[in-house]
This record gives structure tokens, sequence and C-alpha cells, in this order.
């Protein structure tokens, strides 16, 4: 089965990242990793939808990223990845001429699907180390 993966040209209009994660990784998308479960009190998925879950904060001298998530603060450490990962969004066409194994068929239409690689992933932040309790003042 052939796959196809496209690697779209960067648009001018492209989001920017925040100045404090320029410090880390310039323009590129950055993956956050945290140990353990993190649970959002809702009644439905969707309803989770653009929370706010916390406010990450990064020392400018350090380069030391710190999460607070409702009472707790968690302190991290960028790491590079061993290896990149792509970060892919599907994309399917109505193309008649698309070959079999690119296409799925949705009723009498042949779908074509290919997927884009919309970022690479370089750097990691890392929150491996147990929260602790926030007490009096929030950040």
């Amino acid at each position: 089965m052939v796959i196809p993966i496209n690697f779209p040209l960067p648009s001018t209009s492209a989001e920017k990242l925040p100045p404090a994660l320029t410090m880390i990784s310039h323009s590129e998308l950055v993956l956050i990793e945290l140990q353990g479960a993190l649970e959002v009190e809702c009644t439905s998925d969707r309803e989770r939808d653009g929370r706010l879950i916390g406010r990450l904060y990064i020392d400018e001298a350090a380069k030391k990223p710190t999460l607070t998530i409702g009472h707790h603060l968690l302190e991290g450490k960028v790491a590079v990845l061993p290896k990149p990962l792509a970060v892919l969004r599907r994309v399917a066409t109505n193309d008649p001429d698309a070959m079999d194994c690119d296409t799925e068929e949705r009723g009498q239409a042949k779908v074509e699907v290919a997927w884009d690689a919309i970022a690479l992933v370089k750097r990691k932040i890392v929150f491996s180390k147990r929260p602790m309790p926030i007490v009096g003042k929030m950040l």
C-alpha cells in the first residue's frame, strides 16, 4: 500500500509561537510530555475544547520551563528528540482517476486519501517530576 505524504510549502500567514517559546524552538512546534493523567472535569468531550488547562512559563536566563495547573507547579526541562516526529493532517479529495491503493470508498464515490506533513517536532518539554502544591500566592 502506498500512502502519499506531501510537504506543503510554508505559508507566510502561519501563526507564530509566543516569544517565550521562540527561545526554545524558534518557529517550530514543541511537544509537551507530562507524566500521569490530566483530568479535566466536564460532562462531554466537546466541553474540553478551547479550555484553559494551565499556564506555561519559561525562565529567560536558564530556559527552564514551569507549568502551573490549578494549585500545582511542575518543573520541566527542554530535551531534543532523538528522531524528529512529523505532525500529519489527513486530506481527502474526490478524484475519479485515483489508484485503488490511495482511495477509500464512501457510498458510490471514490475519495483519494493523502496526508500533509504540517510540522516537524524536534524538541520537547518534559515534566517528569511530581507536581509541587502551591500554597498562598498564585503565579
